[in-house]
């Protein structure tokens, strides 16, 4: 099976993270390929920043449409691609942080997201009820540490930041599963585990595992009503690529 995992921001930075991570943890039989988009914002930190990442992510989501059996776009948020990606192919899609919001419900009663930004809290609130877990999700709680700044920090400067949040949503908020809010964070999670004693999750983990089970049981995205694929129509001033997924 072959997974694409689509890093939507253009931090090649972060696509070397997702990439050394679908490396350790894909099954022998799966080739999982990390990418990132060649134009759009350098980190996604709000709305306006999904927005301008989308067409480079569509872009080069469509352009790999038949060479691949399932999709992950890998930032921690409710990214609009994913639900514009089930619209144009039957394949499996995944955004990482559904995917680390609907494990960690089978492993604890309560969850908390840790995420970078402040920005983001409101905001990771909204996508937990869209995916109806807000009787499930103990809090929200940022680091107050700026995407990009994942880059520069030294490891241990920003797993002490996750760490403290974490063990905040703990002591205060009665978590009982951490979810890791930023792709960014790839890779931080075994080592945060053995200090909290209670499961942390990599969302970019947590997708990819559950495509290799959706791909083995053959499950497909359905294409009545809401993920239906879109009707031709005019576009204009858009490359042609996006015009080829119309039926």
């Amino acid at each position: 099976m072959r997974i694409l995992l689509i890093n939507p921001n253009t931090s090649e930075e972060f696509t070397k993270k997702i990439q050394a991570i679908a490396n350790q943890y894909a099954f022998p039989g799966t080739t999982a390929v990390a990418m990132n988009p060649t134009s759009g914002p350098r980190s996604i930190e709000g709305i306006y920043d999904e927005l301008l990442s989308s067409q480079g992510t569509l872009e080069l989501a469509i352009a790999n449409l038949d060479e691949y059996d399932a999709f992950v776009i890998a930032c921690y948020s409710d990214h609009p691609t994913i639900y514009a990606l089930r619209e144009i192919t039957d394949k499996p899609v995944l955004g990482i942080a559904e995917a680390s919001m609907y494990v960690a419900c089978m492993l604890g009663h309560t969850f908390s997201v840790v995420t970078t930004n402040e920005e983001w809290e409101p905001l990771l609130w909204d996508a937990v009820r869209h995916y109806g877990l807000g009787d499930r999700c103990a809090s929200v709680r940022s680091t107050r540490m700026p995407v990009l700044a994942l880059e520069s920090a030294s490891p241990e400067e920003t797993s002490n930041l996750i760490l403290k949040t974490a063990q905040q949503a703990i002591a205060e908020d009665d978590a009982e599963v951490i979810c890791l809010g930023c792709a960014g964070m790839a890779g931080m999670d075994k080592a945060l585990q053995d200090e909290l004693g209670i499961p942390v999750l990599d969302g970019v983990v947590c997708a990819l595992k559950l495509l290799e089970g959706l791909i083995g049981y053959g499950a497909t995205t359905s294409k009545k009503r809401a993920f239906a694929r879109p009707s031709h129509k005019p576009i204009i001033g858009l490359p042609e690529i996006f015009g080829t997924v119309y039926r």
